[in-house]
């Protein structure tokens, strides 16, 4: 076999896995979430499955025969949480209203986010662009000021809250903005694990 006729296909391989492995490395960078933001981040991503979910069954028949029909239990999707600053954040991708956004993390051994400074704001807002979530932040009646799940008060330097109707007195975020919302309204939740 002639070697000349050879060399172009192993050259053409070479370049394709080159490109591929190339690709597949730097296609986080390609294709960020969010907008692409000035503040350094330690950001990663980890698939973490959850032993606290309950098992689910469904009925799916996987193999029917004359007598019997043996069905497979579904096994729960893994959650996708993101690492920023030594803490994990899941971004939920359904909707409840916020007390149940806040027991959805509780299940998870986390809670609605609290965001400490403005470099974990800029993360946030980052990642919710164009969809709304509910955040760890709510309006306490009695004492009149807006508290966070631990009860620690609202930095008033952190960010100014988009005031809208009267009676909203739970918190989101979405688009850069901080806003009141209803606490019934069912939106989207971020999760916090420290």
């Amino acid at each position: 076999m002639d070697c000349r006729h050879l060399a172009p296909g192993i050259i053409l391989l070479f370049v394709k896995l080159t490109g591929t492995s190339l690709f597949l490395v730097f296609m986080p960078g390609i294709f960020p979430h969010g907008n692409v933001s000035f503040v350094h981040e330690d950001n990663w991503t980890v698939l973490h499955t959850t032993e606290s979910l309950p098992k689910v069954t469904t009925n799916i028949p996987v193999r029917t025969t004359a007598s019997t029909t043996q069905k497979a239990p579904a096994a729960p999707l893994p959650l996708k949480w993101e690492g920023y600053q030594g803490s994990l954040y899941w971004f939920s991708e359904t909707m409840e209203i916020w007390s149940g956004s806040r027991i959805r993390c509780k299940q998870q051994n986390s809670d609605l986010v609290i965001i400490r400074d403005k470099n974990e704001l800029e993360f946030i807002f980052n990642k919710t662009i164009s969809l709304e979530y509910f955040i760890g932040l709510s309006y306490s009646e009695d004492d009149r000021k807006w508290e966070w799940t631990d009860q620690t008060e609202l930095q008033k330097n952190l960010f100014t809250m988009k005031q809208t109707e009267v009676g909203n007195e739970c918190a989101s975020v979405m688009a850069r903005e901080v806003r009141q919302t209803s606490c019934f309204q069912e939106s989207h939740w971020i999760c916090k694990k420290l």
